[in-house]
């Protein structure tokens, strides 16, 4: 039996890490990912007569991409950690996490469900502070959405009804590139709206693939919602563009290092796998006609909700318009999204939007949509993003794209002005510095000027009715404007069409589109 000198000579001699080596580090499981680590300190500390608890401090790194071969400038990424460690039960650990930036990261107990460190778990940035219950714990940077987990989910959409699957191309790893192509095939396609989502080009960004999940879940849902998206709707998701790299546990690059957001304006050499899947088929699917709307689903350390809105001056007006109506949408549905969470910039080819442009100019809109780790609207006291809130993203999402695309025409009824035509006391507008839908809206040219709109026939239901607030087609619009505002509830019965008249209430006032919305499926 060792003696207290014996043990003292021991540290001396051979340092506690030796001691304590039961704490074993793993990434050997899908989106494992860690650099180095070391053991920095050991000791046991008293925290009463008879109990004394045995605390270790670890400094990890977390682990940076490979060096990108096509963009050497392009500085890697250590964004992603996910590791595992066993031997903790009953130990207090602090943990320093290196290279990374988010805070109140995720741990979990079973590698399935997760849960968000406390504040006082994480005070500082990077570091942690926790006597976890259980041997072995998994640590994450955000809830982990692996291939694994891909895998399921494609399997349980594949055989619901309305959904076409296919393997479009394989990764660079050979892994199989996923598309689903969603919509009723009992409606004619030649009047559906016709959208492309896809997902997951950087590996780190695991809540915009929960959010994604989220939006296939509503599309492919026997609720009158889904149905009448499917009815109304092609969709074309591809959930995971760049497998390797979410399998492989990598930041932002592929398995090759390759960041392949940026990597869509490269010649044919150096053109990833992945990409050159995409592309082709992309040509397949705009071969006759272009598509309406092209979501690129990321995930961003700001914490707050975004579009990445290409400016007039490198798009135009117009598209300016269409895109702040898509944004001003999204954010009259979501309390975690407001206008000057907006973001801008110029349209650029090695972007898969650029690329787009560069094809199909105004008649595709294609964008960025982003999520965030951390919080919402920039308030560490507000809503702390989790799996759950960005399910409910996901329905803001496309309740947004619904309402621009019209497509639950039976249960979301749009009644564009076109509707009003020839009402005295109003001049018809297109001026693209306003958010509007369609081609134009009115402008009052006195107080009191009335407009008539009528519905088309409607079945037996409450509905509440919305007029379309035009405000600014600018970077930071006020909060009332550029949003829906209830008007009045109205009671449909026999199924008829319904009338109603507007007055404006000054002379200039704005008046574009209205919206009837049957009360059990708001």
């Amino acid at each position: 039996m060792f003696t207290k000198r014996t043990l003292t000579l021991l540290l001396a001699i051979f340092g506690s890490s030796f001691l304590f080596s039961q704490i074993r580090f793993s990434t050997s499981f899908d989106s494992g990912s860690i650099g180095s680590y070391k053991l920095m300190d050991s000791v046991w500390v008293k925290r009463g007569v008879k109990d004394s608890i045995l605390t270790l401090s670890y400094e990890i790194d977390s682990r940076f991409d490979p060096i990108n071969p096509i963009d050497t400038a392009l500085r890697p990424s250590a964004r992603w950690y996910h590791f595992k460690m066993e031997g903790v039960k009953d130990k207090q650990l602090f943990l320093t996490i290196r290279n990374s930036e988010v805070i109140r990261p995720f741990y979990s107990y079973d590698g399935v469900n997760y849960t968000r460190f406390e504040s006082v778990e994480n005070i500082y940035k990077g570091s942690i502070n926790k006597i976890f219950t259980r041997d072995t714990v998994y640590i994450s940077h955000f809830v982990p959405y692996p291939y694994s987990r891909n895998r399921d989910k494609i399997d349980q959409w594949r055989v619901m009804p309305d959904v076409k699957h296919e393997v479009i191309g394989t990764s660079y790893l050979g892994l199989p590139i996923e598309m689903l192509t969603i919509t009723d095939e009992s409606v004619n396609d030649a009047k559906k709206k016709r959208i492309w989502i896809h997902g997951r080009s950087h590996p780190s960004e695991s809540p915009a693939s929960w959010h994604l999940e989220g939006m296939v879940d509503i599309i492919t849902s026997d609720t009158p919602f889904g149905k009448e998206l499917r009815k109304n709707t092609i969709f074309y998701i591809v959930p995971f563009i760049n497998p390797d790299g979410v399998m492989g546990g990598f930041s932002r690059s592929s398995s090759t290092g390759v960041n392949i957001e940026v990597n869509w304006d490269r010649p044919d050499s150096l053109t990833m796998p992945e990409i050159k899947v995409l592309k082709k088929t992309l040509e397949r699917v705009t071969s006759e006609a272009p598509l309406d709307l092209l979501l690129n689903m990321h995930s961003q350390i700001s914490s707050s909700v975004t579009y990445w809105i290409h400016t007039a001056e490198s798009t135009t007006e117009r598209f300016l318009k269409e895109q702040l109506l898509l944004s001003s949408l999204t954010i009259n549905y979501s309390p975690y999204y407001r206008p000057v969470d907006q973001s801008f910039s110029a349209v650029a080819p090695r972007y898969f939007e650029g690329w787009i442009w560069n094809k199909f100019q105004e008649r595709s809109v294609a964008i960025t949509f982003e999520t965030p780790y951390t919080f919402y609207n920039q308030n560490r006291d507000g809503t702390w993003v989790s799996t759950e809130n960005l399910r409910e993203l996901a329905n803001s999402s496309l309740l947004a794209i619904s309402d621009m695309m019209n497509l639950s025409r039976e249960t979301r009824i749009l009644i564009d002005n076109e509707s009003g035509k020839g009402q005295r006391n109003w001049r018809v507008s297109i001026d693209p510095k306003n958010v509007f839908f369609g081609d134009s809206f009115y402008v009052s040219q006195k107080k009191g000027a009335r407009v008539k709109i009528v519905s088309p026939i409607l079945e037996d239901g409450e509905y509440t009715l919305y007029r379309w607030v035009v405000g600014p087609a600018d970077e930071i619009f006020p909060e009332d404007r550029n949003i829906w505002t209830k008007i009045e509830e109205i009671k449909v019965k026999g199924g008829k069409k319904v009338r109603f008249v507007y007055r404006s209430l000054e002379e200039g006032e704005k008046i574009d589109s209205f919206m009837l919305v049957k009360q059990s499926n708001q």
